[in-house]
């Protein structure tokens, strides 16, 4: 690529990455999905320019400059100013849209800081966070709404980002009373330290009632159970992926892990080595209610819903050195295990979800299932060999919900 073939960009200024791309010589820019740049030449099917970061409401350059391929980046529409070496672009998005496409990516990051340290709560809070944050993203960008709905909405955007910052410990922004940040260079000191004095008790007092919301959930949804005498937990089974090669049979109950011993009767399927189940009258009819849980069961550290896999099949035995072929033998296969503790307790809403259970196969013929169930337990993670073999080694469809 010779300097003299790249051609100034005339309306190609301003996109998104939308793959990462790794650098391959140290001309070429690395970039991860999200991430912003000012293009500035292109030559057949690249483009050079520079990363941009965003700081308050001004985008800045980073140091770093090289070329990209075009067809990794998302146009977008954006304002120039200045030319040559002083040349600016100013995206044409709303500054909402903006500041919150930045809090996203940075929640993100942190995320994934969470997930690696298994806080599974401050996880879930910031999920939940995340996901409203991007739905509301999507209605404002859709110009759809009312011009009184699009300000309730954000009200709400703003809101959000501003608790969630708290939440993660991070700078807390200043806003005006419509919701915009202030601009330091234009508000005065005392101005600044008012208006973050009162974001601040706002924020505040917005945990505090959280905080009261979930505690008289949390009283409301133990006097419900302790109302209720006994409950049922309803179990559908929507398939069986595992690749056996002849019949086997699906043992599922409920377990407590705590004291290593099964709380329920078993539920039996069949299934053929065709990879249906055996009655065909049974087809998308796969269900089972655990009945008579009571209270006691929900003072229960933990439960976990397990499918035992068990094969039926002939195995070739060596008598005197003669070969012979027995059949029906039943042995161990595998199993898959799901933690079901909070959609019995009700702390999850989770009646209609369908879920996706990992399959742990056993080592060896001799294993017994209660140890492979105690390993499955005990890991963080269960090794499915998803690498191309993902759907061949997995218990789906696990829909299940508190029936009362």
């Amino acid at each position: 690529m010779r300097m003299s073939r790249w051609v100034p960009t005339k309306k190609e200024k301003y996109g998104v990455a939308i793959y990462n791309y790794d650098a391959r010589s140290e001309e070429e820019l690395s970039l991860q999905i999200g991430d912003t740049v000012h293009i500035l030449e292109t030559y057949e099917g690249w483009y050079r320019g520079n990363r941009l970061r965003r700081k308050s409401k001004k985008l800045f350059l980073s140091l770093t400059q090289g070329i990209f391929p075009a067809c990794y980046i998302h146009l977008k529409e954006a304002t120039v100013e200045g030319n040559g070496q002083k040349e600016t672009v100013i995206p044409n998005e709303l500054p909402l849209v903006q500041e919150v496409t930045t809090t996203l990516r940075e929640w993100a990051s942190i995320w994934r800081d969470l997930y690696v340290g298994d806080k599974r709560e401050m996880f879930n809070s910031v999920r939940d966070m995340i996901y409203d944050l991007i739905e509301w993203r999507s209605q404002i960008l859709s110009g759809t709404l009312p011009q009184d709905e699009l300000t309730e909405l954000k009200q709400k955007v703003t809101s959000k980002m501003d608790y969630g910052n708290k939440y993660l410990d991070l700078d807390l922004v200043v806003r005006n009373k419509d919701g915009n940040i202030l601009d330091p260079d234009l508000t005065s000191t005392i101005s600044l330290f008012r208006a973050h004095e009162a974001a601040s008790r706002q924020i505040e007092e917005r945990i505090q009632e959280e905080k009261s919301q979930k505690q008289n959930m949390e009283l409301s949804r133990l006097a419900k159970f302790a109302s209720t005498p006994s409950f049922a937990l309803f179990v559908t089974l929507k398939n069986v992926v595992c690749k056996i090669g002849e019949d086997a049979e699906v043992l599922m109950s409920l377990y407590d892990p705590v004291e290593s011993k099964f709380i329920s009767e078993n539920y039996l399927v069949k299934w053929s080595s065709s990879g249906l189940v055996k009655d065909l009258d049974q087809l998308h009819n796969l269900r089972a209610v655990f009945t008579d849980l009571g209270s006691e069961d929900l003072k229960r550290e933990k439960i976990s819903f397990v499918c035992q896999i068990v094969r039926v099949g002939r195995m070739e035995l060596r008598d005197n050195n003669t070969k012979k072929l027995t059949t029906g033998l039943r042995r161990p296969f595998g199993v898959a295990v799901m933690d079901v503790t909070d959609i019995i307790t009700g702390k999850m809403d989770d009646e209609d979800k369908q879920h996706f259970i990992p399959f742990q196969p056993v080592a060896g013929e001799n294993d017994f299932l209660q140890t492979v169930i105690n390993k499955v337990i005990a890991a963080k993670e269960v090794n499915h060999k998803g690498q191309g073999n993902y759907s061949n080694n997995a218990v789906s469809g696990f829909e299940g919900g508190v029936r009362y």
